[in-house]
């Protein structure tokens, strides 16, 4: 029994002699060359990025990045064959020194190991659609009949995003059936087994046309301990280099598994400051610049600024200000804010122009048409400006466009919806108006009664703009990118609705106050304009 377990443990020790030593006591880069190789992590079932195959060999554009990393190291390349499983406790044990293997870059993964920044790809959720339905932007599908794979973790917030009418089947296989069949404009799903699927054959007619939508990037991974060595700054600089020589897409192109996201990444990491100097460099702690780095995944220790002192407020508090540091949420949200205006602004001119053409018909009480024009107005007062909205754009518009191919414009379709809205309440209190001050002058209205008209109206005409100013975050169900909507959107990828929505109460409160500004300003313009007596 003594002598069995000796050579039990014997053979232990040669094992581990062999193996890659636990990477927490050595130095990475000396062990990997006392060694002479590198072992690097890859899938084995993930065509095209790594599979086996005809000849039981492992190939594909993970492959050919972990290939090129043993070139650049002058060391000798072993693939070792992981699963989304047993991946990172490979890593974690020291079995392998490196992971290249689909691994998304999330903070919950950046507790158990250090990514390697800047990441080398992306994924994300795109549809499979015919060529020959011009599809060229999310809004186009809204209320559109798209097929999904039940299942699918992103169905929900998809749906809930674009206002797709999503038709669920049991598999991938019965979805394209769908999409084939003509019962979806398209199929939903991640981008790169979209891709893989066109490659398949058989979808010459079909393509991905959309920019990918929920992203997230994929990085290598190496030990946690091997944080801030020589190792994982030499593997960051072979990615930048990636990046800036257009490695990653030649790549991508040799397994028809380009993106935009590596466009984008190569345009950035070759960017120049105002002196010539690189736009992505190392800062003098050794880390590349925040504006090149994975945004969302940085902690306070690592910026500077206004970005420093969200996360601070982050870390401290839990409110994520992401406006302070984050470009695109805060452009998204500004641009949202300036539409908004403009809608606010449509809406409020227009319901007072149809308000003052439509009172002064309705008071003058034409045979015919200020008949017609009542019931007009009626209806549009009576029937909820949500359901108006639905109705033009997915049951007019959703027909319309079924039959002829033609939509109608969402930033159009809310401006005029709203307008008719509220300017059919403005035409009734005009109209009482006109009544009004026609009794008091027992006689037709004079030019100089138009400011008398405003007074009697002006409470109704300032609450029903009031009132359609705030309804101008419906446009939102009808894909106009404002306010609502767009912080809805900033909410479901920062999950901060506690500062979002309190900042949006604080935006549309400056609104309405604009508006009543607006209004008391034109109440005495008229009052100081119209003759007394």
């Amino acid at each position: 029994m003594i002598k069995r377990v000796f050579l039990a443990a014997l053979a232990s020790v040669v094992v581990l002699c062999d193996a890659p030593v636990a990477l927490a006591e050595n130095p990475y880069m000396d062990l990997i060359d006392r060694r002479g190789r590198i072992v690097i992590g890859v899938k084995g079932d993930y065509p095209p990025f790594a599979a086996l195959n005809a000849s039981g060999d492992l190939e594909g554009f993970e492959i050919d990045l972990a290939q090129d990393i043993a070139r650049r190291l002058g060391v000798r390349l072993q693939l070792d064959v992981v699963t989304s499983t047993n991946r990172l406790q490979k890593l974690d044990e020291g079995r392998v020194d490196l992971l290249i293997a689909t691994l998304g870059d999330t903070a919950k993964r950046r507790e158990l190991v250090t990514m390697v920044e800047p990441s080398y790809y992306s994924s994300g959720v795109n549809i499979l659609a015919a060529k020959s339905s011009s599809i060229t932007d999310w809004a186009q599908l809204r209320g559109a009949p798209i097929c999904a794979t039940r299942g699918a973790l992103y169905n929900k917030e998809m749906t809930r995003r674009h206002l797709l009418q999503v038709e669920l089947f049991g598999g991938n296989r019965d979805a394209l059936l769908g999409l084939k069949n003509g019962i979806c404009r398209g199929w939903m799903y991640d981008d790169v087994a979209i891709m893989a699927t066109i490659r398949e054959g058989g979808w010459d007619d079909y393509e991905m046309p959309l920019a990918s939508t929920l992203g997230v990037s994929w990085s290598m991974a190496i030990h946690k301990n091997a944080a801030g060595t020589l190792f994982e700054q030499t593997l960051q600089d072979i990615v930048a280099d990636w990046h800036r020589t257009g490695f990653l897409i030649e790549r991508a192109d040799a397994w028809d598994v380009r993106t935009a996201f590596l466009d984008q990444r190569r345009e950035l990491w070759n960017g120049k400051n105002a002196d010539g100097s690189p736009f992505c460099a190392r800062q003098p702690d050794g880390k590349w610049n925040a504006e090149c780095r994975e945004t969302a995944l940085l902690n306070s220790d690592e910026v500077s600024g206004f970005h420093k002192l969200a996360l601070q407020i982050r870390e401290a508090t839990g409110l994520n200000i992401t406006l302070l540091y984050d470009s695109q949420d805060r452009n998204k949200f500004g641009q949202a804010m300036l539409l908004s205006l403009l809608l606010v602004l449509a809406t409020v001119a227009g319901s007072i122009g149809i308000g003052v053409v439509g009172g002064f018909i309705l008071a003058a009480r034409w045979p015919i048409v200020s008949h017609l024009l009542q019931v007009l107005v009626t209806v549009s007062r009576m029937t909820p400006p949500l359901l108006q909205l639905y109705l033009v754009f997915f049951g007019i518009g959703g027909y319309v466009a079924a039959r002829y191919g033609w939509g109608f414009d969402a930033f159009v379709v809310a401006a005029v919806i709203l307008s008719f809205y509220a300017g059919s309440a403005n035409a009734v209190a005009i109209q009482e108006a006109i009544l009004e001050q026609r009794r008091r002058r027992k006689g037709p209205l004079r030019r100089r009664d138009i400011g008398a008209v405003f007074n009697f109206s002006y409470s109704a005409i300032m609450a029903s703009s009031v009132n359609v100013a705030k309804a101008t975050g419906l446009a939102g169900t009808i894909a106009v990118p404002e306010l609502i909507n767009v912080t809805a959107a900033i909410v479901a990828d920062a999950g901060n609705p506690d500062v979002m929505m309190n900042l949006l109460m604080l935006v549309y409160f400056l609104i309405v106050l604009s508006v009543v500004w607006l209004f008391s300003a034109l109440r005495k313009y008229f009052i100081s304009a119209t003759p007394h007596g």
